[in-house]
């Protein structure tokens, strides 16, 4: 009776352990995908640092360069541009927001904006707007008449707002 109840437990147990392993391989991989070093030390015992994982883009390893006068110029041109077009204390639409920025020299091919109505219909609480100026993006979110505006670096794909175009 003893040998029986051993040979049922034999397979359920090789089972077990086989799915264990399956967990375990999944897992160091998807910690190696993720860049997480597998308990490796360096001599400090910090962690080693870990490969680069492929197609993954590049980062710089330094300090990001700082933008020159263009963009900060830029910013400043967006801040009054936008302070401009919600004088009136609401969110202006789209189109008042790209002809303020226009009508303040920015090219309307560097000017992003984001929808001012939702699909249904309503206003949205903000809208996004950035304008590109050499490899920056002046970035803003303009919401209850006050606009956030800060300087950053462009996207991959050239552009300056993730999503599609307004």
């Amino acid at each position: 009776m003893i040998t029986a109840q051993r040979k049922t437990e034999r397979p359920a147990l090789l089972l077990l352990l086989g799915v264990l392993s399956l967990l375990l391989a999944a897992t160091s991989a998807c910690s190696a995908a993720a860049g997480v070093s597998g308990g490796n030390l360096s001599a400090g015992g910090a962690p080693a640092p870990a490969a680069p994982v492929p197609g993954a883009a590049a980062r710089p390893d330094g300090p990001v360069a700082t933008p020159g006068p263009a963009p900060l110029a830029a910013k400043a041109g967006v801040e009054e541009a936008l302070a401009k077009a919600a004088a009136s204390g609401s969110t202006p639409g789209t189109d008042q927001i790209r002809a303020a920025l226009a009508e303040a020299g920015f090219p309307p091919a560097a000017v992003e904006v984001t929808a001012s109505r939702t699909p249904t219909g309503l206003a949205a609480d903000a809208v996004e707007i950035a304008v590109r100026q050499d490899q920056y993006c002046v970035v803003a979110q303009l919401r209850n008449g006050a606009a956030a505006v800060t300087v950053l670096s462009v996207l991959a794909d050239g552009r300056c707002l993730v999503g599609s175009r307004a």
